[in-house]
This record gives C-alpha cells, structure tokens and sequence, in this order.
C-alpha cells in the first residue's frame, strides 16, 4: 500500500474536492478547481411528499404484495426495505437476485434484516451449472484481461454481477402481480452512488442518474464490442454469450421489460444521508459492514469489488471511494480533509479477500502486479498527457 500511494502522491487533486488528475474528462481551472466542481449543482430530489402520493397509487393493487425491495445485503438496500416497511407501511416482498457471487456478510445482512422486519423474502439462484459456469467464465474472462489489459473492460471483466437482473426481477413481479420494483440496476442507486467515470476513459459519460442516452450506449455497445473482439482470449462461446446476453438487456431493457410493472427509484425522491442510513439501519437491522480489513462500507456485498478496486488503485491511484467523496464534500455532508482521509483508508487493498479470490481465478499476486507494472506507464501517458511523474519522485518526467 504504502508502494501504491507513492506511486500517486505527487498527481494533482481538485483542491475542492478530492478528484486527481487521472480522473477521466477532468480539468483544472487556474484556482485548481476541477470542471465537476464548478460545473456542479446541489443534488435534487422530488421529496418524501411524491413518494407517498405514488406509493399510495400501488397500494393494494396486488393479490399479496405492493411492491419488490431489491436487498443484496448492501447498506443503501437495506435503508430502503426498512423505510418501505416500517415508515411508509407497504406490503413489500424482499427479493434477492443470486448469480452465486454474494459475500458473506451480505448474506448475513439480508437473513438478518428480514427476520427484523418480519417480511417475506425470495431467492431468485441460478442453476448450479448456470454458476459453475459462470465463475468459469469470469476465470477465463480475467485470464484474458491479463494476456490484453484495458482500463475500460476492468468492470464487465469481473463483475459478476448479473446484468440481466433488473429483467429477472419485473418477470418475476409480472408473474405474481405485484405492480413496482423499488430498485435495481441504477434505478437502486443514489446520485452519490452514479459512477461517471468508468466508461469516462471511452469518453462516454451517463447522466446524473446513471442513465446514457440512446445514442451512447449505441457507442458504448460498439466500443465495448470491439474491445472484446481485439482480443482472442476472449473467443469463447460461454463468454461471447454471457456478454452479449449482459449487454443487449442492461442497454436496452426498456425493448425487453414485460408491462403491467413499474419502476421506482428511492433515491430520487428521499436525500441519499449516509450517516442517517448508517445510524437507522445499525441500530434497527442489526446490519453491519465488513470484517476488520477495510472501513468501506460501500459494496460489501459484492464478491468482485475488492479485485475490481485494487486495480483501479494500481493503474490510476484512485477507486470508486473518489468520486463518492468528492459529491459528499460538494453537498457539504463532509469536509474536505475527511473525505481524504476515509477515501485513503476505504482503498487501502483488502488483501486476504484478494488473495483468495488470486486464488480461485489461478493466478498469482505476482503475475498480476507484473502485468498493472507493464500496462500503468503507457496508460498513464494516454491520460495525462506525454509526461508523466517519475514515481515518487515528485517531479514530471518525458516518457
């Protein structure tokens, strides 16, 4: 760690926020300040008062159910199933979507969150073949990362998240007539929690909300495509497959989403407060985060993320925790020098979920950290222009 911070310490950071200059799209005014601060507006939200005008058009509707809360054992999840239940009094069904990528601590929060609240709970788990075969592919899928890196596959490389969820869940609530979702995919998300940046180095960039135009996820489909083509490892069946099945449904789920269900975002109508949401569902679902090898409390329950973030770390010194802050310091929920602090504490590596999953995937730390080693410098001079900082030197150096 102290390695990797050496590596990034000299980059420039926004001083309003926290955003360094490897951050894709950035740009620096003379005071320092970014374009994402200046261009910035405070975060909107439609307020508590629409929610439970359009909440109360739901109720009773269904046979059994007013609506789908979406739990992964996640923090923002968690926060919503306890306020539809216990504050705006809904017959919610608690439905989880397990591809066989879930931690342990997710799995914990969601047994233990719905025995709180007293609500029914469904698991939607793929066959064991389906999962076998799955991780086999994210094996293969990482193998061939490493033969051809790229900055922009780092995610549909090793999220094992399921993109086609959101469709699996609307079938599901079609089925048994139950009229709203309450998250998923981006619809789950607060603004805090929409990650620009990640297909930013493509120079594609969704809305506020996550969501792209029609236009760019044409383009993204196009450069994803060719991303994966440009690279023989990754000239499988299975893999070609579980790509094309992921993209075709997350860029255009609206061709393939059954009517007679609606969606619903929480967050766009109640202020993401992530000391509120700590503080509620702590004390009332007995939630808790990680074990002791990480203060991050964001993605715990996702089985990719540890893997995901440490190379972000390694290629452009930052990892989603960047962003994140940076938007909270702008909504003034944190000050600068705190958001600093936890952002470098959050993406500190969490090596022994790591090492395991180097483990399952067939690799070794070594083989791994060879090939961030030979990719970084050539990445890093596409970012930031021809010259690069020697590392730890402090100084700008030609490359």
């Amino acid at each position: 760690m102290e390695n990797i911070n050496e590596l990034f310490w000299d980059f420039k950071r926004c001083n309003r926020c926290i955003l360094p200059e490897t951050f894709p799209g950035i740009e620096f005014d003379e005071r320092g300040v970014c374009n994402y601060c200046n261009n910035s507006e405070p975060m909107r939200v439609f307020g508590e008062e629409k929610l439970v005008e359009i909440l109360a058009k739901y109720q009773n509707v269904g046979h059994e159910y007013d609506c789908v809360v979406p739990v992964s054992g996640g923090r923002d999840s968690s926060f919503v199933l306890h306020q539809i239940v216990k504050k705006h009094d809904q017959r919610a069904l608690a439905l989880t979507v397990d591809s066989g990528f879930l931690t342990e601590e997710g799995v914990r929060n969601i047994e233990t969150m719905v025995n709180k609240l007293g609500v029914d709970h469904v698991w939607l788990r793929g066959s064991r073949e389906r999962i076998q075969e799955s991780r086999g592919n994210v094996r293969d899928k990482f193998h061939a990362w490493l033969n051809k890196p790229s900055i922009n596959t780092i995610v549909p490389t090793l999220n094992a998240g399921d993109k086609t969820l959101n469709l699996r869940m609307y079938k599901y609530a079609k089925k048994h007539n139950i009229p709203l979702l309450l998250g998923g995919n981006n619809i789950g998300n607060s603004n805090f929690e929409q990650e620009h940046w990640k297909t930013g180095y493509l120079g594609v960039f969704p809305d506020d909300r996550g969501n792209y135009s029609r236009y760019d996820k044409v383009r993204l489909s196009c450069l994803f495509a060719h991303e994966y083509f440009s690279n023989s490892k990754n000239l499988k069946y299975s893999i070609f497959k579980e790509y094309f099945d992921g993209a075709r449904v997350y860029f255009f789920e609206s061709l393939f989403k059954p009517s007679g269900v609606n969606s619903l975002g929480f967050y766009d109508y109640i202020y993401w407060n992530e000391s509120e949401i700590l503080r509620t569902i702590s004390q009332d679902l007995d939630w808790k985060g990680a074990s002791d090898d990480t203060t991050t409390t964001w993605r715990i329950d996702d089985w990719a993320y540890p893997l995901i973030n440490y190379l972000y770390l390694n290629l452009v010194g930052f990892t989603e925790h960047v962003e994140l802050y940076s938007k909270m310091i702008r909504e003034e929920q944190i000050p600068r020098g705190e958001g600093l602090r936890r952002c470098l504490s959050d993406q500190r590596p969490r090596f022994e979920k790591i090492m395991i999953m180097f483990d399952e995937l067939g690799v070794t730390k070594d083989d791994v950290d060879a090939v961030l080693s030979d990719y970084r410098v050539p990445l890093l001079t596409s970012i930031v222009g021809s010259d690069i900082y020697c590392w730890g030197s402090g100084v700008r150096c030609e490359y």
